[in-house]
């Protein structure tokens, strides 16, 4: 290419020209296609940036998802226990957890009486313990009892029953949302308690689609535990219990009576034990059967259950025969109890169908403790009955 200079000819000078032209031509197409490439990578960067967010939500959602699938793994091998208050205690403690929620609270429903009571709360602070639901109809949990349904609430304020009442929310303004979910726990066709959640860490409402679902499985597990556990314990005190007068049995009350030597030895304290002797009710049942003869024994239970104070057991230990326990008592204050309890059932008069009549009673005492040597509840337990035979023997009505 010949050297242009002042006094290259014109035809030079306009070869150059466009020689120049159309290298600044290609040099742009050049650069048109580089920010055409930058671009396209751009668009491929943020689609890889996309694809990595989107990777890591996943990663994230599959992590939360893993962490509540174990959370139910776990809640499942701990809800495999027929201990009532353990099965409680692992709801309000494990369940929360699936949905981020601050407070929780469980309370077994009581059918015959229409009432919740409290069992377990994370509130760290007081809570109503009993709630009539006939009280109050409107409350949360009243209208979860009665429609068997989860409530999910967004905003209470915003909110009305079905009916369209306004809810019941006593203390209100302890929690820092208005936002909870009220679900009845129901298991074989029954609803065996309600469990509340209020107040989410991060303080957004409960959402009904993304959590509704995890707290159904979770309760569900927690319904069927409680009504196995509910059922094994009503076994265990049906096995405990006598099932015409509703008190301990003889074994059950044996056992009552083994702690309670134990404990009174330990605390330096004496323990007295009375044994009642029902007298006339073989003649009450071979003149009008053994209906009546049991109508006998259970009215001389509610007599019993009537004198006896709280924290001193009672049992029947016998086909007539009563027994009471009381901690703390020595000879004196036993004897004196005997006496109350012989006035009260002696001055009753007993039904047998339309008609009535008196029943005697025959008292036994006995104490461990006090400078008594009664190692065992069967120590203290034969040692009343020999009371109350050399009482009868001698046609008293009390023997020590």
């Amino acid at each position: 290419m010949p050297e242009v200079t002042r006094q290259s000819r014109k035809e030079t000078l306009w070869l150059e020209l466009e020689r120049l032209r159309l290298g600044l031509a290609q040099a742009q197409a050049e650069a048109d296609a580089e920010r055409r490439e930058a671009g396209r990578l751009r668009e491929e960067l943020a689609r890889l940036e996309a694809r990595v967010r989107f990777a890591q939500e996943s990663s994230d959602r599959a992590r939360a998802a893993g962490e509540k699938l174990e959370i139910l793994a776990s809640l499942t091998r701990d809800l495999a226990s027929f201990d009532l208050d353990g099965v409680l205690e692992v709801l309000v403690q494990r369940i929360p957890f699936l949905v981020g929620a601050r407070y929780a609270s469980v309370y077994v429903y009581e059918p015959e009486r229409r009432r919740l009571v409290l069992k377990q709360h994370t509130h760290g602070r007081e809570i109503d313990r009993v709630v009539e639901l006939d009280h109050a109809p409107s409350s949360l949990m009243a209208q979860a009892v009665r429609g068997r349904r989860t409530l999910c609430i967004d905003d209470l304020g915003r909110w009305t029953t079905p009916e369209g009442d306004l809810p019941e929310r006593p203390h209100a303004v302890r929690y820092r949302t208005a936002s909870c979910v009220v679900t009845p726990l129901i298991a074989g066709g029954e609803v065996q308690g309600v469990l509340n959640l209020a107040d989410r860490y991060d303080e957004q409402p409960f959402d009904a689609e993304q959590q509704l679902a995890l707290i159904r499985q979770a309760r569900d597990l927690v319904a069927v535990a409680l009504r196995n556990a509910a059922l094994i314990e009503a076994a265990e005190r049906a096995v405990r219990t006598c099932r015409l007068t509703g008190l301990m049995n003889r074994q059950a009350f044996v056992e009552a009576l083994d702690r309670g030597v134990t404990a009174a030895r330990a605390a330096g304290r004496p323990l007295a034990l009375l044994l009642l002797n029902l007298r006339g009710v073989r003649l009450i049942n071979a003149n009008h059967g053994h209906h009546a003869g049991d109508a006998v024994i259970v009215q001389a239970t509610h007599l019993l259950s009537e004198t006896a104070g709280p924290g001193q057991p009672t049992g029947r230990t016998g086909g007539s025969e009563l027994a009471w326990a009381l901690p703390g008592a020595n000879l004196a204050q036993a004897r004196a109890a005997a006496q109350r309890i012989l006035r009260h059932m002696g001055g009753s008069r007993f039904m047998i169908g339309s008609d009535t009549c008196t029943v005697g009673v025959t008292v036994g005492v006995a104490v461990a403790g006090d400078g008594h040597d009664l190692a065992t509840g069967d120590d203290l337990l034969r040692a009343a009955g020999e009371a109350l035979d050399r009482a009868r023997e001698r046609g008293l009505d009390l023997g020590a």
